[in-house]
């Protein structure tokens, strides 16, 4: 989101009609994200008015939070869930961040479900990152993100096709030791991820470990639309710089349909070049349609074919 500028706090009022636009559709979390959603002036409020119509708000956090912060959360747990980002440079990096974040996650965690939240991409040491983490943080936590580091559309690339199978081997090794220090912990995988990353035995050790994911590249779900300080709807962080659809236009279902159709304009523009060259390529159940659109974007430099 760093290369436009929009306001870096969404406004109360702007935060309301949000909320009076969800309460139309069949949601019960309102999820918070950012940059860092607990730097904002007025999150109290926020999650005050959250739960006055929905059941759980879900704060996406690098765990940095005051102790008034605290406080103030853990009067309203449960129904406070936390997503915590343990791959921020802070926590690998710096000691005193990192026991401080460990600190909060397991203050918390007696009381409301932890998700940790993993990105990787070729460069990472996931066993030196979950040394970081820590095996009484791991056991306390209820389920693991992981995902990949997809580049944002027109924006430099953290790898490359032919280092797919690397970042499978790092996801199969990651997803090994997690299982041996939790066997309760679920294991979610981000969009992005595709099926010629893996080798046949690494595909069938992790659907043996249940871990769950919601399809392959870009299709998993029917959108994940997320909406900006500017009251703008996108369907993801890579095509934000792409495709974005002003929230005041229309209710929530249609601003989804419209994502999901561009969605798969560009896709449609891109398979034929890459991804239909691959043996385990379709879009079917089974099959694999390909990496994330921005990834591809990038790979066949279209970057302003598809502005839009």
């Amino acid at each position: 989101m760093n290369t436009e500028t929009i306001d870096r706090e969404m406004e109360l009022i702007n935060f309301q009609k949000i909320l009076r636009k969800m309460k139309q559709k069949n949601i019960d979390t309102v999820k918070l994200l950012g940059g860092e959603p607990m730097l904002h002036s007025r999150i109290s409020e926020i999650i005050k008015l959250s739960l006055k119509d929905f059941k759980y708000v879900q704060i996406f956090t690098n765990g940095i939070i005051s102790d008034d912060q605290a406080v103030f959360l853990k009067q309203r747990l449960p129904s406070i869930k936390f997503t915590f980002n343990v791959m921020t440079p802070g926590f690998q990096l710096n000691p005193k961040i990192r026991n401080s974040v460990i600190k909060r996650i397991l203050s918390f965690a007696p009381h409301t479900e932890i998700t940790l939240s993993l990105t990787i991409d070729p460069a990472t040491d996931v066993l030196f990152v979950l040394k970081t983490i820590t095996e009484e943080v791991i056991m306390s936590a209820k389920q693991m993100r992981i995902g990949f580091s997809n580049p944002t559309a027109g924006e430099a690339k953290y790898y490359t096709f032919d280092q797919f199978p690397k970042m499978g081997n790092q996801l199969y090794q990651l997803v090994k030791r997690v299982k041996e220090i939790n066997t309760g912990l679920n294991l979610h995988l981000n969009c992005g991820f595709t099926r010629c990353m893996f080798t046949e035995e690494q595909y069938y050790f992790l659907m043996k470990t249940g871990l769950h994911f919601l399809g392959w590249g870009c299709f998993g779900r029917e959108s994940s639309m997320d909406i900006a300080t500017n009251m703008t709807a996108f369907h993801c962080f890579p095509l934000s710089t792409r495709h974005r659809v002003p929230v005041s236009s229309s209710g929530l279902p249609i601003i989804d349909r419209k994502l999901i159709s561009k969605r798969y304009d560009y896709w449609k523009e891109i398979y034929q070049n890459i991804c239909k060259k691959c043996p385990f390529y379709g879009h079917v159940p089974g099959k694999c349609p390909g990496p994330c659109i921005a990834f591809l974007m990038n790979q066949v430099n279209t970057r302003s074919k598809f502005s839009s």
